[in-house]
């Protein structure tokens, strides 16, 4: 992995997300911002050929300006292995906002930057097949799917995250339900013929490693039918 995924030192960039109102910290996902221009996503978080792909990708046109989700202070502004040119915003609550594949950097590490500010230019820097937008939510290091906090679609911020403030608990909120266009996620599957880890992984958009650790199997165990599998 390219060393853009190192665990962002929060301390440094403490005291610039300190003079932020503290009224920016009540309700905090609801104040986020759609990322893109019109919400068109065309690739969504979870398995994908074989890896997971943490993020989620909007549709941008090369020179689309990109902007903050939300206030903070520029945490990486380089080049990433995969990534392209690569904005890393620290957020409040220990959150990261990824935006890859950029044309262009409007902002330096270091840059305190408001809600809405441009922050680059699209492009498709980096292992990107056309210009388009990756966008990944990270909180202390650890991807959720962005779309546990935005409906992309209708262009809004979902009523579940309304006066939340931790993506970790919006996503044990959501992950039963399912979410988007997501399937519901049982809290036991049972393993039907066909099956394979893989296969299960991507239909729950969940990864492989999880499925392992919660049912104390290898990624090379044989799955038999009827075999209950605990999903969270």
């Amino acid at each position: 992995m390219p060393d853009v995924d190192r665990t962002i030192n929060v301390e440094v960039f403490k005291a610039s997300l300190d003079s932020f109102p503290e009224s920016a910290q009540k309700g905090y996902l609801e104040q986020f911002l759609i990322p893109g221009n019109d919400g068109y996503i065309i690739s969504r978080f979870g398995p994908r050929s074989g890896r997971m792909h943490y993020g989620t990708d909007i549709k941008m046109y090369k020179g689309d300006t990109v902007v903050a989700t939300q206030s903070g202070v520029i945490a990486r502004a380089n080049w990433g292995y995969g990534f392209g040119r690569l904005v890393v915003i620290q957020h409040r609550n220990n959150i990261q906002t990824y935006y890859a594949h950029l044309t262009t950097f409007l902002k330096k590490k270091g840059d305190k930057v408001e809600k809405g500010e441009p922050i680059g230019l699209a492009g498709s820097t980096g292992r990107a097949r056309g210009p388009h937008l990756h966008f990944e939510m990270r909180e202390n290091g650890q991807p959720f799917d962005p779309e546990l906090v935005f409906d992309f679609k209708e262009e809004t911020i979902r009523d579940d995250a309304f006066d939340m403030q931790s993506l970790m608990a919006l996503h044990k909120r959501l992950k039963p339900k399912g979410y988007s266009t997501n399937v519901a996620v049982p809290e036991y599957y049972k393993v039907r013929s066909g099956d394979s880890l893989w296969g299960i992984s991507r239909k729950f958009k969940t990864s492989i490693n999880d499925l392992c650790r919660l049912n104390n199997i290898s990624e090379n165990s044989v799955l038999q039918i009827g075999q209950p599998l605990r999903m969270y």
